[in-house]
């Protein structure tokens, strides 16, 4: 899954919604004809979410939700419709402000099943065609893999310890230092022990975790440490170093992937550690690995 995509079904079915809202024509017109940025007017500066609308005398807060944008105007505009400008220049949402009304907001993640586009977006407030102010926002999503926990070198975790396996299960911190959420789809494990029980290299698991940004660790669905099972035993004499690579799908953004080294040893029964382990490159191409 690549960002900055739009397939043509998705783009009308959000011209669909905006005309669910009883918006006039005119109104949509005079929004997606005239994108332009006053650079007076504009700000690309952030503050602690990494979001601003320093600059602008009508947005006087932008602040980001699990899954909205949060747009707040001044008491004294005159503002009937606020747009949002995807960075591929067309019409994302629109919102419409009641008379006296001065906050509003924009479902970002989870609204439709295309990825986001993250980059530059505008927000322009209009009076019914005229154009009232603009300000640029930067929506990004950027999540990396910065550990994963094996349950049984971390028992005081949240592993749910009704399972008689549970300290063969495993844990991955994803840290989004971007401004928007992502969300996790997938969890792919390249080179797991329970991967080579089976026929294929890679064991992968679906998941729904939304990704705010900050740290959020996400527990495996099954045993990913796991050296026997109703289809065997591996054979961990035959076996030296060998790699895992854990690789996160994501909605928005690229997808991360992180590496560890686990030697296996013993003879009747195996014996794993963890020797290395690192951050892995983030992976623009859908997230094979």
């Amino acid at each position: 899954m690549t960002e900055n995509t739009n397939r043509d079904d998705s783009g009308i079915a959000r011209r669909a919604v905006l005309a669910s809202l009883g918006v006039s024509t005119a109104a949509l017109a005079g929004c997606t004809s005239d994108t332009s940025t006053d650079p007076s007017n504009s700000s690309n500066s952030t503050d602690d979410n990494g979001i601003s609308a320093e600059g602008s005398d009508v947005f006087t807060s932008v602040e980001i939700g699990d899954t909205t944008l949060e747009i707040e105007v001044a008491d004294d505009a005159s503002v009937e419709f606020i747009n949002l400008i995807d960075p591929n220049g067309e019409l994302f949402d629109q919102q419409r402000l009641a008379t006296g009304e001065t906050t509003t907001s924009f479902e970002i993640l989870g609204r439709y099943e295309d990825s986001v586009p993250t980059g530059d977006y505008e927000l322009v407030a209009l009076d019914g065609d005229e154009k009232v102010d603009t300000t640029t926002l930067t929506l990004e999503a950027e999540c990396t893999i910065t550990d994963v926990l094996w349950a049984a070198e971390n028992p005081d975790m949240e592993w749910d310890k009704n399972s008689p396996v549970w300290d063969e299960y495993a844990a991955v911190v994803i840290e989004n230092t971007g401004t928007i959420p992502s969300l996790l789809t997938e969890l792919r494990w390249k080179g797991a022990p329970a991967a080579k029980l089976g026929l294929d290299d890679t064991v992968s698991y679906y998941h729904e975790t939304r990704l705010p940004p900050g740290k959020t660790t996400v527990y495996s669905f099954s045993q990913i440490y796991q050296t026997s099972g109703a289809g065997g035993s591996l054979d961990c004499s035959e076996l030296g170093t060998e790699p895992m690579t854990v690789t996160a799908v994501v909605q928005v953004g690229q997808n991360p992937s992180y590496t560890q080294q686990i030697k296996y040893g013993g003879d009747q029964s195996c014996n794993l550690s963890i020797v290395e382990e690192g951050q892995g490159k983030s992976l623009s191409d859908g997230g094979e690995s």
